[in-house]
C-alpha cells in the first residue's frame, strides 16, 4: 500500500499531520508515476496531479478545455474537489473559474466534464 507520508518525507515535501491524522501539503501534490492506487482522504492540497487510470476512488474525463486536461474528481474526506492542470478546488469554484476564461460551448463542455465526473464519483462512493 502507497504510504503518503512517507513519500512526502522520501521527496522532501513540506508537510503537516494533524492530531487525528489530516496531512497538508502547502502547495502542489504530484503524484503521477507513483504506486498510488487510492486517493487517501486525510489529505489537502493546493493543487494534485496524479495518473488518474491508476486511482480507484476518483472520476475524471480526459481531453477537456483548451489544453485538452484531464479533469477529475476527488473525495478529500469531507468534500468532493474537481482537479484540472494546477486548479483543485470544489465545483462551483471550478465552474466560476471556468467562466473567467471560457465562453459559450467550450465553458459549458468543460463545466459538464466536471459535473459528469462529481456524479460518477458519488455514485461510485455512494454518498
Amino acid at each position: 500500500m502507497f504510504d503518503l507520508i512517507s513519500h512526502l518525507t522520501e521527496k522532501g515535501i513540506q508537510h503537516t499531520v494533524s492530531d487525528n491524522g489530516h496531512i497538508t501539503v502547502g502547495d502542489g501534490l504530484n503524484l503521477s508515476y507513483t504506486c498510488i492506487t487510492a486517493l487517501p482522504e486525510n489529505v489537502c492540497c493546493r493543487s494534485l496531479h496524479l495518473d488518474p487510470e491508476r486511482i480507484s476512488n476518483i472520476a475524471y474525463r480526459k481531453g477537456c478545455g483548451r489544453s485538452g486536461r484531464t479533469v477529475f474528481a476527488a473525495w478529500t474526506g469531507k468534500e468532493i474537489r474537481i482537479a484540472a492542470g494546477c486548479f483543485f478546488d470544489t465545483l462551483d469554484a471550478f465552474e466560476r473559474a471556468v467562466d473567467v476564461k471560457y465562453t459559450g460551448k467550450a465553458a459549458d463542455d468543460y463545466k459538464q466534464a466536471a459535473r459528469e465526473c462529481v456524479a460518477e464519483l458519488t455514485e461510485k462512493l455512494g454518498k
